[in-house]
């Protein structure tokens, strides 16, 4: 089969693209996820030009197919999981190796995207921490490489053999675009609603052999393709619906250059660059190195040291990945250096090897003489231990509709009433108010209105579960403006999904939301909680480092510790003077010179933070007495 260095060209565009979004490049192309997207029609359009071909000629044979397949996808594969398995023991806790371990075993049954959609939450760790999230599109092609071999056979007689798979296609597009707004992980995650992506290149493969239009058509079709792929990876940004219709962008587009096939075009030329070849040849090494690479650089360093050291950590990337593409990738690929028998052993020999998962972490941590970092290696899931979604209210009054709430007398008024406005960061405050409620100001109610992943912002966005962000905090005002509530309280997490990610945007964000409040309940008083301290990965990481190396508990620590939520807190204290808004600074709770309170009591379980931000109950205590006499009287 005749070599396209065009479609190497893709390739790396679509390497390229995801890594540097991954990388943080965030404002330089905001579309840079869509990378995936122009992987999944390559690899359709690849797999339906070889089957359709096979089948015409009359050499189809399954296990031929999925021989080539396990050539091409498993060395390299398992090469990877060896070497992260082995950083996931050096870095990880008990709670991070076990969505490790979990994660690699989902992958090695063809099924981390599954993983991923039932293990996608706000409360899991971050996703630039999980060392093996990038393989869930590996589960989408794998599943589809089971199921699309067996559908081509079946139409190979068919003369609507097009037009049915077209139908697929469509079925599989309507679903994405049905389901994403309400069940925007599965979307994501799951094939039904990302075959058609796949199925659009498998119908570009057919066209492209009875395709025959003039050069200057080609020509045309190529770079407009190309234009629109940049559109798509410049012009557009996660806060769309994806998959969905803003998808057609990206995918058709690529669609477009497989199928035109111009070689003397610009755009042809563009991607048969020497530079877009190579890349594009060492792409599939490249996507595998790069999150874990990324992610355990975090685990180490913390995610600003991350920030300053992004472009060298690409280009190690890049580095690892010819490592992988030159000495295990094209060696095993080629039957006549590698023979099915020591494709059989190797594979073999590396499972084995990735059955020490198994061995939990908290055994080998087990050995350490500190007896408070062996109590906090044994924690294996920080959320349980500290019963974090029971603190919150989760799904009885966060991440609730109103009439939930209501009927779960989440709504339930007093003599006088404070209302709780914000995500799970302003969930979090719900213990300490309460118990300052309880013991000293009875004649209070306090009602919770926090979404995950909701910001008290009227901005478009998705929250937890899908829904607008911009609805959600509607309707939080109308019940707000019914109420009329003694006093409001605000906070968010800054860094979180549905943030601006800049002071000056989340201020006059802020403002507007403050603006619309005094207009429906002008004799609320407003207050506003800065950020509370965020930790690298996690307060119990940083803790188990330090301890590790320093030998004691420390009651305020500086290490893993961030500077943005300083800088941000600095910025809120001096703008936002307003008449009746007062600004609560938490860092001034929680912070000195030394660093931030680590632990109320300088215990394990007085830790101030779950995980790298949300309070622990006695950490949301800690900081509601503080804040008590100004929020409360």
């Amino acid at each position: 089969m005749q070599y396209r260095k065009d479609i190497d060209g893709l390739r790396a565009i679509a390497v390229g693209s995801v890594i540097l979004f991954h990388a943080g490049f965030h404002n330089q192309i905001p579309g840079g996820f869509f990378g995936v997207d122009i992987f999944f029609v390559i690899s359709g359009f690849l797999i339906g030009r070889i089957l359709f071909t096979e089948i015409s000629e009359g050499r189809y044979s399954l296990l031929r197919f999925y021989e080539r397949r396990a050539r091409r996808i498993l060395p390299a594969l398992l090469f990877v999981l060896l070497v992260s398995n082995i950083f996931a023991r050096i870095s990880l806790t008990p709670l991070e190796f076990s969505d490790f371990r979990n994660s690699l075993l989902a992958t090695l049954g063809f099924g981390s995207n599954i993983y991923f959609w039932l293990h996608s939450s706000y409360f899991e760790p971050a996703s630039e921490l999980k060392p093996l999230l990038h393989t869930w599109s590996l589960g989408v092609e794998e599943q589809y490489y089971i199921l699309f071999p067996l559908l081509a056979f079946a139409l190979k007689q068919s003369r609507w053999r097009s037009a049915l798979i077209a139908l697929c296609a469509a079925a599989s597009f309507v679903w994405a675009v049905a389901t994403v707004s309400e069940f925007p992980n599965a979307a994501f995650y799951l094939l039904p609603a990302r075959a058609w992506e796949l199925l659009l290149g498998a119908l570009g493969a057919l066209w492209a052999s009875q395709f025959s239009v003039t050069s200057r058509v080609r020509i045309g079709l190529s770079v407009t393709g190309l234009t629109l792929i940049m559109v798509a990876l410049f012009g557009l940004n996660a806060r769309l619906p994806h998959p969905g219709t803003y998808t057609l962008i990206p995918t058709v587009g690529t669609v477009l250059v497989l199928v035109a096939q111009s070689p003397s075009g610009i755009a042809t030329k563009i991607l048969q660059l020497p530079p877009m070849t190579f890349i594009g040849k060492i792409s599939y090494s490249a996507y595998l190195w790069h999150q874990p690479l990324f992610a355990f650089s975090i685990y180490r360093f913390g995610k600003h040291s991350f920030e300053q050291y992004a472009l060298p950590l690409i280009a190690i990337t890049l580095l690892f990945a010819y490592g992988s593409w030159k000495f295990i990738e094209n060696p095993f690929r080629n039957p006549t250096y590698t023979s099915k028998k020591l494709l059989i052993w190797c594979s073999s020999i590396s499972l084995v090897l990735l059955a020490s998962v198994f061995i939990p972490q908290k055994w080998l941590l087990q050995n350490r003489t500190n007896e408070t970092l062996q109590e906090l290696s044994k924690i294996e899931n920080l959320y349980n231990h500290f019963e974090f979604q029971k603190n919150i209210r989760n799904q009885v009054c966060h991440s609730v509709s109103m009439d939930q709430r209501s009927h779960n007398g989440c709504l339930e008024t007093r003599k006088k009433n404070i209302v709780i406005f914000g995500d799970s960061y302003a969930a979090s405050l719900y213990q300490g108010l309460l118990s300052v409620r309880d013991s000293h100001y009875s004649d209070y109610g306090i009602i919770q209105l926090t979404d995950g992943n909701a910001p008290p912002f009227l901005l478009e966005g998705q929250i937890d579960g899908g829904a607008s962000l911009q609805a959600i905090n509607s309707a939080k005002l109308q019940t707000i403006e019914a109420i009329q509530p003694q006093k409001i309280v605000m906070t968010w997490m800054i860094s979180g999904k549905n943030s601006t990610n800049d002071p000056r945007k989340e201020l006059a964000a802020l403002n507007d939301t403050i603006e619309r409040l005094r207009a429906i309940s002008p004799a609320s008083h407003i207050f506003v909680v800065g950020p509370v301290p965020n930790w690298s990965v996690s307060l119990q990481k940083n803790l188990m480092d330090f301890i590790a190396t320093h030998g004691d508990f420390p009651h305020y620590m500086q290490q893993g510790l961030s500077n943005k939520e300083a800088q941000w807190d600095t910025y809120f204290n001096s703008h936002l003077h307003q008449a009746k808004t007062t600004y609560l600074s938490a860092l001034d709770v929680f912070c000195t010179a030394a660093g931030c309170l680590t632990s109320v009591d300088g215990t394990v379980e007085g830790m101030t933070s779950v995980d790298w931000g949300h309070l622990t109950k006695a950490g949301s205590i800690y900081l509601a007495e503080k804040i008590a006499p100004q929020i409360f009287e």
